[in-house]
Formats: C-alpha cells, structure tokens, sequence
C-alpha cells in the first residue's frame, strides 16, 4: 500500500464529528498549467473545516510537481493513476471522501474568493438541502466574465442542464441515494447525476451569490465540446426519462434547439477570431 492510500485510509478512520463539513473534488490530466490556481484558491480558505481530494489521471506534464509543492500546506490529499475519465476520477473522489457536502472544483476553475466557503456554510450548515445551487462566474477565452445562472424554472431539467456544476454544493446523502456519475458520459455527466436527482425530488434552495469561476474551453476544441455535449444529453433523456409525453417534448425541444445553438457558437467563433491578435509573420 502507497504512502497516499494510507493517508486516505486513515482518514476514514476519523470519528464523524471530526469529518470535514466540505468535501472538494478535483479530477486533473496533464492541468500543471492551471491547477495551483486552483489550490491557491482553496489553500486561503477562511473557513477551514474542508478537506481538497485531487485525483489525477497519471499526469506527465508536470502536474504531480504542482501537487507535491502544496502537500502539507492544507488538508490536502491527491492520487495520481490512471483512470477511465472525469466521472471515473470523481467517483474514486466521491468514495475517499469524508465531508457532509461534496463540491466540484475541476482544475481550471477557482474559488471566487477567500471567504466563499465560510459564507456558504453560515447559508447551509442546517444540511437541510440536498443541493445548494449557486451562481458561477464564467469565463471565455475572448469575450468578457458572465454569471452562469441557475435555471430555477420547473420541469425545465427535461430539456437542459440547469444547474452549473461549479456551483452545487451537494449532500453526500443524495450520493448515496442516487449513485455517483455515469462512465458512460464524457461530458455530460453532471447533466445525468442532476436529473437523476430531480427524478427523486430531491430538495433544492437556490441561492443568489456566485462561489466560483469557471475557466473556459479554448477556441479550437469549443464546437466539438459543445456538440458531443448536445449528444450525450440527448443520451442522457432517452436513459433516464420514461414518461412518452416528455419525450416527445424532448425530441420536439432537440429539433429546434440543435440548428439555434450551432449557429450561436459559429457566430461565438467568428467574434473570437475578431478580437484575437494576428500571428507574427
């Protein structure tokens, strides 16, 4: 047994009333780029009952040197092998982790500030709610920060992604309810886990403050991001919805949906490629 899994293993020997109030997960691959600013901006938490769980999927970048400068520094812990995907790596977090909300940091994202966990603890340490949705900052390479919403209309998790991962502080009893994430999915599976969740009426508050920025997606990949997302959502309804009605509702939405949103982000491309500078000669 490695050093690390010891240090995991003897965490969950801690008594409960020692166990962390948060629990934040990241799922990294080759992110040496971006990750300290992740940890920095865990790192300076004020709030400091929380623990960070990095799993890595076997890095070779560089990532594993960014992980090994902040060992010690914080209630850090971190994994690096190889693994099937995001969902793989955020199971694998899910089941080292000990804290009564589990919340998603992937390792281009930050914490907005240093005093976000300790404000959304003063909002939900009654753990009344399964999820605590709030906002995002989201950010595109090219086009200036917005605030990623919530959508809060009812039944509209039939037809889209409503709640921004980046902001949903997620109790580990609905985990334990309704399973962890789906490897099947790529990318859409916080879509899956979320409308699996509305499925069994888990209980919802939507707050109105933003807790993270969320990094954005570069120019070249962003289309075929978007579009393999479109499919897998798709996936994701024929799986989990059984009511015809809605379905047919589905496949109506998909049919005017799909030619609106690749005509936004052809437009997003050309705008992008208008504010980039021209490469030197």
């Amino acid at each position: 047994m490695s050093a690390m899994e010891r240090a995991f293993n003897r965490n969950h020997e801690m008594k409960p009333e020692d166990h962390p109030f948060f629990s934040i997960i990241t799922a990294s691959f080759n992110s040496a780029a971006t990750l300290a600013m992740t940890l920095d901006s865990v790192q300076y938490q004020t709030f400091t009952h929380h623990e960070h769980i990095v799993i890595d999927g076997g890095s070779t970048d560089g990532t594993l040197d960014v992980l090994k400068c902040y060992e010690g520094l914080y209630p850090l812990r971190w994994i690096s092998e190889p693994d099937r995907g995001i969902a793989h790596a955020l199971n694998k977090a899910f089941t080292r982790s000990t804290g009564r909300y589990l919340f998603v940091l992937q390792a281009d994202d930050t914490l907005l500030d240093s005093a976000v966990l300790d404000g959304v603890n003063q909002l939900i340490r009654g753990e009344r709610y399964d999820i605590c949705s709030f906002q995002v900052i989201r950010e595109h390479h090219g086009s200036p920060p917005f605030r990623y919403l919530p959508i809060r209309l009812p039944e509209w998790y039939h037809f889209k992604h409503t709640i921004p991962h980046q902001g949903a502080f997620v109790h580990r009893r609905l985990y334990e309810r309704i399973g962890g994430f789906r490897e099947q999915f790529s990318i859409a599976m916080d879509y899956d886990f979320f409308y699996r969740a509305f499925k069994a009426r888990a209980k919802i508050r939507y707050f109105h403050q933003p807790v993270s920025r969320m990094g954005g997606y570069g120019i070249s990949s962003r289309r075929q991001v978007m579009l393999k997302r479109l499919e897998e959502e798709k996936q994701v309804q024929n799986i989990n919805e059984k009511n015809l009605i809605w379905r047919i509702a589905q496949e109506a939405f998909r049919l005017l949906y799909i030619p609106y949103k690749t005509r936004c982000l052809r437009w997003q491309k050309q705008m992008c490629a208008r504010v980039e500078p021209p490469s030197p000669s």
